[in-house]
């Protein structure tokens, strides 16, 4: 079972058990997922409200049934590494049970997984952007919504990285994965400037 099978209830009560997972990796991926989902929601309310592909007047540069296939994708993609986060953390922690600090492959992967997260919540960023500027006016709060969520994942895995990365005992392994999240954090930031610039410019 994994945690896209979870009912909502049933994920938070595990997040808030004793249990060391599902933690901060996995919570931020179903969160990121949950970005993902609004953002595909607001293509199909366009596609259904102008029936031709076309989201606005004559707006042509985004191909909005591609970018729902592309969030739909992100959305499973994300819901499999909220496991993959969970299964790092458990392997790490049986590894190594009173110093999870190391080089060893299970922390590298305890370092990974969240990197991956935070680069596919950016990427629905991206797509948020576009999704903004031509989904249909009474959608777009929800887009933007969306945007906020994957923005929020990307910080708290980005911070996880670095956290992870500074108990590293492998110094180029962890200046790489720091300057990796650094550039996912700048990206998404800019992505999600550019979502609220343009929801604001179409009250």
């Amino acid at each position: 079972m994994t945690y896209a099978d979870d009912s909502i209830d049933d994920f938070l009560s595990a997040v808030a058990s004793e249990s060391v997972t599902p933690a901060g990796g996995t919570t931020a991926a179903v969160v990121g997922a949950t970005g993902a989902a609004l953002c595909e929601m607001v293509c199909l309310h366009t596609l259904d409200a102008h029936g031709n592909g076309e989201p606005r007047d004559g707006t042509t540069e985004a191909d909005l049934p591609s970018i729902r296939d592309d969030l739909r994708w992100y959305r499973g993609r994300l819901l499999a590494l909220a496991d993959s986060d969970a299964d790092a953390v458990a392997t790490l922690l049986a590894a190594q049970p009173t110093d999870c600090a190391g080089a060893t492959p299970e922390a590298k992967r305890a370092t990974g997984v969240p990197l991956a997260i935070a680069e596919a919540c950016s990427a629905v960023l991206d797509h948020a952007a576009t999704v903004t500027e031509v989904g249909t006016p009474v959608a777009v709060p929800d887009a933007v919504t969306g945007a906020f969520l994957a923005r929020a994942a990307v910080r708290a895995t980005a911070f996880t990285v670095r956290h992870n990365a500074d108990r590293s005992a492998d110094p180029a392994f962890a200046d790489g994965m720091v300057r990796r999240a650094a550039a996912v954090e700048r990206d998404a930031e800019r992505a999600c400037e550019r979502v609220v610039a343009t929801a604001e410019a179409r009250r």
